[in-house]
């Protein structure tokens, strides 16, 4: 079976990629990172599934679904996202959407959408959040396989605002290592600053 996966944050794809080959090694998973891209790629090959990030670079959910079914794509979609409102999941499933899964809520939850959509199921529809609290949830490490156990440590201070003196003291490191560590997060989420890890973080599913 082969499926496109529709993601801008490259990570975030090749996190989903090695999950997928492991629980569904019959999946054969392209990727495309705009929906320029991706439109060019179902012109071309009749997937049977096509997984969408909702919040494109230059686009949303609802007009690349559009455009995806302009261009004769009739495979079943399911959204993976980090947007976890109401509104954006009822939008979703009013086009036709085969199911939505939160990047918060796990890996089990995506493979158990997987599999019932393609078993032609009909998957339940997550409950929409409640109000951020403003602690990171469940998996970091998962978003981001390429960091170590500490540099997730330092990505969930940097999502709570503490300075690199504040994470020093509570991890009981030195200035200069939480500064080697926050290099290492800028470079792996692809951003620029600290307030853009936090909020690439949050937007990729964290809280």
């Amino acid at each position: 079976m082969r499926a496109l996966w529709i993601e801008d944050h490259q990570l975030i794809g090749e996190s989903l990629e090695m999950l997928l080959q492991v629980v569904m090694p019959e999946l054969s998973l392209d990727k495309a990172r705009d929906l320029d891209t991706a439109r060019q790629l179902v012109q071309s090959i009749p997937y049977e599934l096509v997984l969408l990030d909702w919040w494109l670079e230059q686009s949303d959910g609802a007009a690349a679904i559009s455009a995806l079914r302009a261009q004769g794509c009739h495979a079943p979609i399911i959204v993976v996202s980090g947007d976890d409102r109401e509104p954006v999941m009822r939008r979703a499933l009013e086009l036709g959407v085969a199911g939505y899964v939160r990047k918060s809520a796990g890996a089990q939850e995506l493979i158990d959408t997987l599999q019932t959509v393609l078993s032609g199921g009909k998957p339940s529809t997550p409950p929409a959040a409640p109000a951020r609290t403003g602690l990171p949830p469940l998996d970091l490490a998962l978003l981001y396989p390429s960091l170590t156990p500490r540099q997730i440590d330092v990505l969930e201070q940097l999502m709570r605002g503490q300075s690199d003196k504040q994470i020093a003291r509570l991890l009981g490191i030195g200035d200069t290592t939480v500064k080697s560590h926050v290099r290492a997060i800028l470079a792996a989420l692809q951003v620029r600053s600290r307030g853009e890890a936090a909020h690439r973080a949050r937007s990729d599913g964290a809280s």
